[in-house]
């Protein structure tokens, strides 16, 4: 039909953390800044699918997820093709984004690349996000729980 589109439920999680100021200065503090793009992808989605979509915007940018076990909202500041960084070796064909996510969380930026690309990139995982309903009004928290 005309006119109609599909959201998946990242999207409506991620338009609901920009829709708030407390999401949106969460995000802006790990480097977001409004018209910055959001990549939204399934958790379980390759790696180099989801870095093709991230090389068609103008890097940087975030990429959104979800965390399979409780739904929090994940995202990650990712920069691509840093020819200042030193090159690493590719991480396996078959890493996903949230294996990525997972990675990323357990330090302040981590430095990867995929096959694909003959630079590394650099990515910043920020603290899981949780979209809560009260009446009337979102309110964003960021999650108090390490995702590894």
């Amino acid at each position: 039909m005309p006119g109609r589109f599909v959201r998946s439920k990242i999207a409506e999680l991620v338009s609901e953390i920009i829709s708030s100021r407390q999401g949106r200065a969460q995000l802006s503090s790990h480097g977001w800044a409004q018209g910055m793009p959001i990549v939204i992808a399934q958790p379980d989605e390759q790696l180099s699918d989801v870095m093709s979509l991230v090389a068609a915007h103008q890097p940087p940018v975030l990429v959104a997820t979800t965390d399979p076990a409780n739904g929090d909202l994940w995202f990650m500041y990712v920069s691509i093709g840093c020819t200042a960084l030193q090159v690493v070796e590719p991480l396996p064909q078959d890493t996903s984004i949230g294996e990525l996510y997972r990675t990323a969380s357990r330090g302040s930026f981590l430095t990867f690349r995929i096959d694909q690309m003959p630079a590394s990139s650099v990515v910043h995982a920020i603290a899981p996000q949780q979209v809560k309903h009260h009446t009337g009004y979102t309110t964003v928290e960021a999650s108090i729980a390490r995702t590894v």
